[in-house]
């Protein structure tokens, strides 16, 4: 072989997070996941020309006021009087006219008598939800509930912060065990990713990283196979409680029909779940 004549392997198409990884689940029996990117919604701030040719730049607040120079000003006659105006006079208002009770029917008409019915179908669609939410956050887990040295997992706390880096380090793991048969590191990725998923608050804003998520796994994972809990079962489960956020985004939407119906197919399993 090739590698015994040079002195090493060659693992195409792995990086080297992945890698890095491997080898400190090999040594430690689990791994630390990619950081959190928090994003900074940083303004900018007009620049001035001091009088020794630097540049200064001045805070916003500061260029708020000197673009109002008006709020400065002492307040005129006119303003004060406008200031104080006289107490206004209290006018009880007169009874509304209420129709004669023998006219008026105990289901307003324009109901149509289906008041009732919308808010049982609405309440029982608000149950089915929680119950997948429910059931993904207690999932069953094996490696994880055995190891008490994994560290715990952090839920994200606001909209600026980027977990597309945590959950794309879990999946490239899964995908890297399954290549190469590792089956104890394919199940512990497989935790690992679910129990990010299961503290994270998915922000409007944020549907980006789970659309990223998608997009990595459904690429490089093939069908799931029936009664195996693999990836695509576990983020079939996900996006079946968060459909409601996901379909808003026309990333996602896009992303289902260009994936080739692996996703598509997956989310209408889920769609005809929650309408039953």
């Amino acid at each position: 072989m090739a590698e015994a004549h040079r002195g090493y392997a060659v693992l195409k198409e792995v990086d080297q997070g992945t890698f890095s990884r491997f080898i400190e689940w090999a040594y430690k029996g689990y791994y630390t996941a990619a950081g959190v990117r928090r994003e900074v919604d940083v303004r900018a701030s007009p620049v001035n020309v001091s009088d020794h040719g630097q540049e200064e730049t001045k805070p916003l607040a500061l260029q708020s006021e000197e673009l109002a120079p008006e709020a400065l000003e002492e307040p005129t006659e006119v303003a004060e009087e406008l200031a104080w105006p006289e107490p206004a006079m209290e006018v009880e208002a007169p009874p509304l006219w209420e129709e004669p009770s023998l006219f008026r029917d105990e289901v307003p008409k324009w109901t149509f008598g289906t008041e009732k019915k919308s808010k049982k179908t609405k309440s029982k669609k608000a149950e089915t939800k929680e119950s997948l939410k429910e059931s993904f956050i207690h999932r069953k887990v094996t490696i994880r509930r055995e190891s008490i040295s994994i560290p715990p997992s952090c839920p994200n706390k606001d909209s600026s912060e980027d977990y597309t880096d945590v959950f794309l380090s879990h999946a490239r793991v899964y995908v890297f065990a399954d290549k190469y048969f590792i089956q104890p590191l394919k199940l512990l990725a497989l935790e690992e990713l679910q129990t990010s998923l299961a503290i994270y608050t998915l922000y409007r804003r944020r549907t980006g990283d789970i659309v990223a998520l998608l997009r990595y796994s459904y690429a490089n994972t093939g069908d799931s196979v029936r009664h195996v809990e693999d990836l695509r079962t576990l983020l079939r489960h996900y996006i079946g409680y968060e459909m409601d956020t996901l379909i808003k985004d026309p990333e996602f939407r896009e992303l289902m029909v260009k994936d080739g119906g692996a996703l598509l197919g997956d989310f209408t399993d889920m769609v005809a779940k929650r309408i039953r």
